[in-house]
């Protein structure tokens, strides 16, 4: 029977006037326990991954930012590290992640500052009133690579529980065409082993007064192999490269909503632990050649306050302090012993209001202040606004303007040899507009939001080498990035129990070098920063009908410059731009007292040969099988 339709409409939220932001339904997030947000990221964002390889680093560049220039946090805690500045989300299993929200350039200052290309804030959520749930998934694939993913959860009308448990192996010892070498060889990838373990639990309280008390753990341990660059000539049973990552993280906390008010207060800790050796075993005796070792740790405090004392007025507060500590020490052929043992206070305080003068403007303002030890980095606007157009189609016109600064990591300052403790913060502005329009019928829906930016970054800090042989910071750069931003999803529901969704992401990122020679012989003004791609696409369709899913996924990046003068004459001077194609069949079941599906993915369909990064091939065409079991319990129904 087909009903009619309707048609329902709402108030924009004023926390959310002018933000660019992109949202990562849950539905994209556990699709596959093998994959981490790495994956996610690349597939289903504007966001360019820089990876070294299958399960190995990778970090995030939003619109042609460096990886340092993204902000991360996870259930209101940042994660970056305080040594270097990033994080490698090939570390983070994606189905830890109940939502992940992306903001875009100035729209990070609703949360943070530091985040000059954007900011990636992922949470876990609580289940209230769901009862007893068991999920169990097993993966295999090729390489012989096994998935294990256990979750535990509980919930009634107080308490939320959720237990998850992730375990990762694999040899990775996929054969690859090196074509770095002569006569183009066949090889395996060298040292690619890895063997992950994630678990994370999570505990809240609501009284139903208003309170909701929340305590939120993840644990990881990672071992990792580092695989040999296909230039490397090295026979790997006589080299041993290999990286071990532990992590712990903790966070607890108190909101209460009242009519007017939403207040609520929040604690961490982060633990991090990082050890890299590189050494050679002849003849049962073993020869070091880096030893290297750091220790991070992180305390974290946070209060905010959302005053909304009439219907078109909200005030914020927020004030965050956080104490990082790091011990690094080295044994390197230009270093040996410590690099430092140092400790830094960072202040954070923002204050902001959001004001909807009329039914379809609303304006926002922001003041953001930080302190890094005892330097403070001048106060930093963003200005918001937003016009709705057409309200049945929720169509927006968004723009906005902030200024931002990033202080230099740790490692920037007092790494031995070569840190820099004069190096100033980097500052940018940037410049953003869009419109965004939602429409919602009885059987499809459309979503889409186009965006342009413009942004300049001065102070940029790079890494070059100097006379005496090793590499310094310096505030050197000046870059500008530009371009544009689209994504879109359409959704279907046909007859017969037939659904078709449609997702694309594209942007288009010129990051252009804007300093002054250091030479006379120095091409790189002008010119893209290396490994910034101008453009970036990705497409996904799911297809399904009754219990039958059918999932294809379309990648593409452009070509990638490995020198700052983009010079192609010779065959490193460029990475070839490449497109991937994954494909996956997904059938369920159901019984009375057991769900289970059954799931075959293809990844890299047409076996495409590329790289991320030069001298780092990745895997082609290869299997993963997944059989997932859930098993049912019924609801006892109130008396």
């Amino acid at each position: 029977m087909d009903l009619d339709e309707v048609q329902v409409t709402g108030q924009r939220r004023l926390r959310d006037t002018g933000v660019q932001r992109t949202v990562l339904d849950s539905l994209v997030l556990h699709q596959n326990v093998a994959l981490s947000m790495s994956d996610i990221l690349t597939q289903h964002s504007t966001l360019f991954i820089k990876s070294y390889g299958r399960a190995t680093e990778s970090t995030a560049e939003f619109r042609g930012t460096s990886p340092s220039h993204t902000q991360v946090l996870w259930n209101g805690m940042k994660i970056n590290s305080p040594m270097l500045g990033t994080v490698d989300f090939s570390t983070i299993p994606a189905y830890f992640v109940d939502q992940a929200n992306l903001l875009h350039g100035a729209s990070s200052l609703t949360l943070t500052g530091g985040g000059l290309g954007g900011a990636v804030d992922m949470h876990t959520l609580p289940l209230f009133d769901q009862g007893h749930s068991l999920q169990y998934i097993q993966g295999a694939g090729s390489f012989r690579t096994f998935d294990q993913f256990l979750r535990y959860t509980y919930g009634n009308e107080h308490w939320s529980s959720s237990t998850r448990l992730v375990y990762s192996t694999s040899k990775n010892d996929f054969k690859y065409t090196n074509y770095d070498k002569l006569g183009h060889p066949t090889e395996r990838n060298k040292s690619g082993y890895f063997d992950d373990v994630h678990a994370m639990q999570d505990v809240y309280y609501r009284d139903g007064k208003g309170n909701r008390i929340g305590l939120m753990g993840w644990y990881t341990h990672s071992l990792r192999g580092l695989p040999f660059l296909s230039v490397d000539y090295k026979n790997n049973t006589d080299f041993k490269n290999e990286h071990r990552h532990d992590a712990a993280r903790a966070v607890v906390s108190w909101d209460r909503t009242l009519d007017q008010w939403n207040v609520g207060v929040r604690g961490g800790y982060l633990w991090q632990d990082n050890r890299y050796d590189y050494f050679t075993t002849r003849e049962t005796v073993s020869t070091d050649i880096t030893h290297a070792r750091s220790r991070s740790q992180q305390g974290y405090v946070q209060a905010n306050a959302d005053w909304m004392p009439r219907a078109n007025w909200l005030v914020t507060a927020d004030l965050a302090l956080y104490y990082n500590h790091v011990r690094s020490t080295d044994k390197s052929p230009f270093h040996i012993g410590d690099n430092y043992n140092l400790g830094r206070m960072e202040y954070n305080l923002s204050l902001s209001a959001k004001y909807r003068p009329v039914k379809n403007l609303s304006l926002s303002a922001i003041l953001r202040e930080e302190c890094y030890r005892h330097d403070f980095v001048p106060v930093i606007p963003a200005l918001f606004a937003e016009y709705v157009i057409h309200r049945p189609w929720n169509l927006v016109v968004k723009a906005s303007v902030a200024r931002n600064y990033r202080y230099p990591s740790m490692d920037d300052l007092y790494y031995k040899p070569g840190g820099n403790p004069n190096l100033r913060p980097e500052r940018g502005i940037t410049y953003d507009g869009g419109l965004e329009c939602r429409i919602e019928k009885k059987r499809y829906s459309l979503s889409a939001n186009l965006s342009a930016f413009d942004s300049y970054i001065t102070d940029w800090i790079l890494w070059t080498p100097n006379a005496k042989g090793y590499w310094q910071p310096s505030n050197l750069k000046k870059v500008h990035n530009y371009g544009t931003e689209m994504t879109a999803t359409a959704m279907v529901r046909m007859k017969h129990h037939w659904k078709l969704t449609l997702t694309g992401n594209y942007a288009f990122t010129p990051s252009i070098n804007k300093s002054e020679r250091l030479a006379d012989n120095d091409a790189s003004y002008g010119k893209q920063l290396v490994y910034v791609p101008r453009h970036s696409t990705n497409l996904s369709g799911r297809l399904s009908w009754k219990t039958w899913t059918l999932t294809y996924q379309w990648t593409h990046y452009s070509e990638r410059f490995t020198t700052t003068s983009n010079d192609v004459s010779y065959i490193t001077g460029r990475l070839r731009p490449y497109f991937m194609n994954d494909i996956s069949l997904e059938k369920t079941f159901q019984w009375r007292k057991c769900h289970a599906s059954l799931k075959g993915c293809v990844n890299n369909l047409l076996g495409s040969e590329y790289v991320t990064v030069l001298s780092r091939p990745m895997a082609g065409r290869n299997f993963e099988i997944f059989l997932e079991i859930k098993p049912q319990w019924h609801k006892h129904k109130k008396k």
